[in-house]
């Protein structure tokens, strides 16, 4: 008996696309007589996908793929096939906008965007910060996020993964910190209006990110907000978790305050133990955001000895002033951001000799690779593919050969002595105080409704680490928002609004003014860090600020692909007028991307077709003193001279006029005047009328 197996779900139409783009970006897969006509196709189906067409547009598709089919018989016949056999799918593209597989029609948002947590408008604030506007472009930032600086500055730069630049030239936009120039250059800060005011209380646990965001939010739609938090400081993890000389306490400090000015009063060493206390004294909603407290410990035999010492509980005490002092040799064990930050900080409070072991290699740890680095400039020792067995007495710690080394079967375990062992493998959290509710828990977190975050407990919610696990700053900043908009829809009896929380454009700005190298330039703007053998004995913030010039340059990389959606119409365009100067490259991600801002200047005939069809209006051809310009999203990629023509008095581009200048030499005219494409067809029209006549009178 055969099982059917679960399969992706496709678009006949998106198939047909896929097909014509692969033959037209093969080199050497079309002979050159038929690309346009190819082209000419991809442009009816892209329009289709993006919800531009109608019941024309497919009779149109149908006759050019009759036209291909006389040139290219396989592709035209494939085209039409897929037009009767899908006819009702191709019908519900055109007639509703509606794609049974879900694959047209989406929004395309910049990647970067996409890929943040909190789906911070990424394109629009370096965009502003390269105009020098740091007023706006902190605005921008305010409507994501309260905690802007913090996350230019500890933030691990998901956006950069997927940062299309990377794909064009190897190099990834420096976005993070943008966000932290923004935040340090603005004179002014964000005018934040409140809503009237609701009647409705509401209890923050925890003074993290995911409890300021929500409550930064939930102050602005006019609810009563009050955070708790057992700490004599606020901040969470941001204050307690992250080291000073990675995030300074006067910068988390100034984010906070935007916070309470809001209202929000905050209420510290305040210890809770009963989730519905709050509903008890009569909050309308409560939200849990805790996050992971506790060092997850090593969880082999006598890691309870005085020696061990829990990763996050070692952060813990030197931010708060109690400066443990360890070494000379520390050893930590793990391979993430906890663990660098915990190795990095041990030579900070007395560690000569430090080593990170790690049970997989360099390229496999989850720890962000610059942070690795700025680590390893520091002196720690990485030792890798080695897992700790057991804690023996007298300061030593014994590892087997990890099952991921190549060699794993054939080495020895170790035994090795160090002064203090530290566990920087995770974090746990303390939920007992959860007895006595409905509120279920699942591998040491709070199960949540994973759209409105509620708990099994009515108005009880849970956002952050507690819910979702150990993760970023900015993932708990994207999980507060969304707890914000399920607490207002909640208390206020309203559909919650979950697309605005979604990726888009918060802000229209001019694009920058670039040169096509610089456009997909290599070269990244770097951060100056204090000399490593210097700052590895200091708390002190470890890096140099950027100033307006650098990070003006480093805007200028960003390809604006909040505007630039990346459809391809300009290219096929291109193609079907037969000038071939646009080129784009899909990404592995699946994005058309420009990847040469220079042909263009050679190929380029200035006809607009691009413009034409382009939705967004990322390419702008225009005529401005005497010449006539091609921009691709701010860049001039070509300049040409304008001609008037002598005939009708229309400027015209003169490279436009090459072709008829080529036809009229074929019909033996005598180029005396300067004419316009159109009065240039027009004469050429005429004379081979009057050679035909003379050739029939002869």
């Amino acid at each position: 008996m055969t099982t059917e197996k679960e399969t992706k779900k496709t678009c006949p139409v998106t198939d047909i696309l896929e097909n014509l783009r692969a033959q037209l970006h093969t080199e050497g897969q079309l002979p050159a007589k038929a690309r346009p006509a190819v082209a000419r196709v991809a442009r009816i189906v892209t329009e289709v996908t993006l919800g531009r067409g109608n019941i024309k547009n497919l009779e149109e598709l149908a006759k050019a793929a009759r036209e291909l089919e006389q040139i290219v018989p396989s592709l035209g016949a494939a085209v039409l096939a897929s037009l009767k056999k899908d006819r009702e799918e191709w019908a519900a593209h055109v007639e509703q906008n509606t794609c049974e597989a879900g694959i047209c029609f989406v929004p395309r948002s910049a990647p970067c965007q996409v890929a943040c947590p909190a789906h911070i408008d990424i394109p629009s604030m370096m965009a502003r910060v390269g105009h020098g506007d740091f007023a706006q472009s902190l605005a921008v930032l305010a409507a994501d996020t309260p905690l802007a600086d913090s996350c230019g500055l500890v933030c691990p730069a998901p956006c950069e993964d997927v940062c299309v630049q990377k794909a064009v030239s190897g190099a990834a936009v420096f976005i993070r910190p943008m966000k932290h120039v923004a935040a340090r250059c603005a004179d002014v800060k964000p005018n934040l209006e409140k809503a009237a005011p609701t009647g409705k209380k509401i209890a923050i646990v925890g003074c993290g990110p995911a409890g300021l965001t929500a409550a930064y939010y939930l102050a602005q739609k006019g609810h009563d907000v009050e955070i708790f938090d057992e700490r004599e400081q606020p901040g969470g993890i941001m204050r307690y978790g992250i080291p000073n000389y990675r995030l300074p306490e006067s910068k988390l400090n100034a984010e906070i305050d935007v916070v309470r000015n809001l209202g929000v009063k905050i209420n510290l060493g305040y210890t809770v133990r009963d989730a519905k206390e709050f509903q008890k004294k009569g909050y309308d909603a409560t939200l849990l955001a805790t996050g992971l407290q506790n060092s997850k410990p090593l969880g082999v035999e006598g890691d309870k000895q005085d020696f061990v010492i829990g990763g996050m509980d070692f952060l813990s005490a030197v931010r708060s002033g109690k400066n443990p002092r360890v070494g000379p040799h520390v050893i930590v064990i793990g391979g993430g951001n906890a663990a660098i930050d915990v190795a990095m900080t041990a030579f900070r409070q007395g560690a000569t000799k430090v080593q990170m072991w790690y049970r997989r290699n360099r390229a496999q740890m989850p720890a962000n690779p610059h942070e690795v680095e700025l680590a390893l400039a520091e002196g720690v020792e990485l030792v890798e593919f080695w897992a700790p067995t057991r804690v023996l007495p007298d300061n030593r710690i014994e590892f087997e050969r990890s099952r991921y080394a190549p060699d794993a079967k054939t080495v020895a375990p170790v035994t090795v002595r160090a002064d203090h062992i530290m566990a920087g493998i995770g974090q746990d959290a303390d939920l007992s105080w959860l007895e006595g509710s409905n509120i279920k828990t699942e591998w040491g977190n709070i199960v949540v409704d994973q759209t409105s975050l509620l708990t099994d407990e009515p108005g009880i919610f849970a956002a952050g680490d507690i819910a979702h696990g150990a993760s970023t700053v900015v993932a708990a900043i994207g999980s507060g928002k969304r707890a914000a908009e399920s607490i207002n829809s909640y208390l206020m009896g309203v559909p919650a609004d979950y697309e605005s929380l979604k990726p888009q454009r918060r802000d229209e700005v001019p694009f920058l003014e670039s040169t096509p190298a610089q456009r997909v330039s290599p070269e990244r703007a770097h951060i100056e860090e204090i000399d490593p053998q210097v700052r590895k004995f200091s708390h002190e913030f470890m890096q140099f600020d950027w100033d307006e010039k650098v990070a003006a340059v480093e805007a200028e990389r960003c390809l604006r692909c909040d505007i630039c959606i990346g459809c391809g119409l300009c290219e096929l365009a291109c193609i079907e007028v037969g000038a071939e100067a646009l080129k784009m490259v899909e990404t592995k991600n699946g994005r058309m991307v420009f990847n040469d801002f220079t042909t263009p200047a050679e190929k380029c005939i200035g006809c607009g077709a691009c413009t034409s069809v382009c939705p967004t209006g990322a390419i702008l051809v225009e005529d401005r003193d005497g010449y006539r310009v091609t921009e691709i999203t701010g860049t001039v990629v070509r300049k040409q001279a304008l001609e008037v023509c002598s005939c009708c008095g229309e400027t015209f581009s003169a490279s436009v006029n090459q072709e008829m200048e080529t036809r009229m030499e074929l019909g033996k005219m005598t180029r005396d005047s300067v004419l316009c494409p159109t009065c240039a067809r027009a004469k050429s029209a005429e004379s081979m009328q009057q050679m035909q006549w003379k050739t029939s009178v002869f």
